[in-house]
């Protein structure tokens, strides 16, 4: 989508341009608008081209309201906007799964030692970072601030177990190491950064602490979540927090959950670390799956049935340690056997570990977490509430205990306020429509698509 820009019109996409920064910020624009996105004119349309189909959705989903009131108030023709993809690429077709077995070479390809590769350095980096529409616009903050630190500060990262975080954070690390001077880019846990508070209390030693996470350019600190209950270490994360928002540095967190979302982390602190630039990770889908099982199996040089590996990623949970975990069982059964298995002797083999990974799971659980979710009093959704705030999680909660237990309609709709089975399955229907439809729900801080809200829901179980 290409379109010669005259000099007038070059003029009036830069007044465009300039409004549109005034109204989200210019953070925002430089993160979303920047050189990959191009403006075009066509009559009395502005013509709008992302390098991809997941940006172009992103700025049309995000931003095309904004835009048009930014057209509302520039006086001039264009008063449409229009969404395509520049130069798109055609597709590649996807791998015909065959029922051959996987063959790599003997040892893991060679890379470079910029390239990072866990298999040479045991570290996580981009090189070995699968992207997908789970964690792409992460991964896209986060060269944002690799290419200006400090302009995007505090960068919070949340997401459930297994979705990646501790991944981009060390990948982020590792890219500041080799720019900064040892010491200035500083990764740890939250649980290591409360020992060594303790530590220097204890040891009289809060000075050096001090001036070891306060005089860096760049701190990440994975899974702050540790820090709720303790309120000395929490008071000074906090103060740490400030003192380098002050100075301009670059912070990096990860957490489980949104900020707003962690009880105990108090208004103040909440407040800070959601001045900068919050994104989330969910747990990845299929096709990721598939791509860290055949990037494990190179890198370890595992020679593993197709038939497997796909079995694999469909019925491990979905996240990467328990594709990484199943792929090391088949691994050590066939040493022990000293023949490849077959995929009859997979199942078999590995039906324990299926089992736990599928951790039973009852209404009343799902009714617990859909509640702690969506901000509910207990027992609300059984009540007979017809409002969205109630109604719409009750359907939530009436879809997940279909898909979790074996519960029939009428002993769902019975739990749910005794009501008829044939409500449960409209119920069900609805948030299966929800969900192809990529639908929004109302939640207590804000509107959220109906498939986030259900991974927040089931990562409480």
């Amino acid at each position: 989508m290409k379109s010669r820009v005259t000099k007038d019109e070059q003029l009036v996409l830069s007044v465009i341009r300039k409004k549109l920064t005034d109204k989200i910020g210019s953070e925002k624009f430089e993160l979303w608008f920047d050189s990959t996105v191009q403006w075009g004119v066509s009559g009395t349309t502005l013509l709008l081209s992302a390098p991809n189909a997941f940006a172009l959705e992103r700025l049309r989903r995000v931003y095309q309201r904004r835009i048009c009131e930014v057209l509302d108030h520039v006086n001039s023709t264009i008063v449409h906007v229009e969404f395509g993809v520049s130069d798109p690429q055609p597709s590649p077709s996807p791998q015909k799964i065959t029922p051959k077995r996987l063959s790599f070479p003997d040892s893991p390809p060679a890379r470079s030692p910029q390239a990072g590769s866990f298999a040479e350095q045991g570290r996580h980096t981009f090189a070995n970072l699968v992207e997908g529409a789970s964690n792409q616009i992460a991964i896209r903050a986060s060269q944002a601030i690799l290419d200006r630190p400090g302009s995007i500060s505090p960068f919070l990262v949340y997401g459930p177990s297994g979705s990646g975080k501790t991944h981009l954070l060390q990948a982020i690390w590792g890219q500041f190491r080799s720019r900064l001077k040892p010491g200035r880019a500083v990764y740890l846990t939250a649980e290591q950064f409360t020992t060594h508070f303790l530590e220097g209390l204890q040891g009289k030693g809060l000075a050096s602490f001090r001036r070891r996470y306060r005089d860096v350019d760049v701190l990440l600190i994975d899974e702050i979540e540790f820090f709720v209950g303790k309120s000395a270490t929490m008071l000074e994360f906090h103060y740490t927090v400030d003192s380098l928002i002050r100075s301009g540095k670059q912070l990096v967190f990860s957490a489980k959950a949104p900020a707003t979302e962690i009880p105990g982390l108090g208004t103040d602190l909440v407040a800070r670390l959601c001045g900068g630039l919050v994104c989330n990770i969910d747990p990845p889908d299929e096709s990721m799956r598939h791509a860290i099982a055949r990037q494990y199996c190179r890198v370890h040089n595992l020679q593993i049935h197709t038939d497997i590996v796909h079995m694999l990623v469909r019925r491990v949970q979905p996240d990467a340690r328990h594709v990484q975990g199943a792929l090391n069982r088949v691994r050590v059964l066939q040493q022990v056997l000293g023949d490849p298995l077959t995929l009859k002797q997979a199942e078999q083999q590995l039906d324990d570990l299926f089992q736990c990974t599928r951790r039973p799971v009852g209404i009343r659980e799902i009714e617990k977490a859909v509640c702690d979710v969506f901000g509910l009093e207990q027992k609300s959704l059984q009540s007979g509430g017809k409002t969205k705030s109630v109604s719409h999680p009750r359907m939530l909660a009436m879809w997940l205990a279909r898909k979790y237990t074996r519960a029939a309609y009428s002993e769902i709709g019975e739990y749910f306020g005794n009501r008829a089975h044939n409500t449960v399955i409209s119920a069900n229907q609805r948030v299966t429509d929800w969900i192809q439809q990529d639908a929004s729900i109302a939640m207590p801080y804000g509107e959220c698509r109906v498939s986030e809200a259900l991974q927040r829901v089931e990562s409480q179980f």
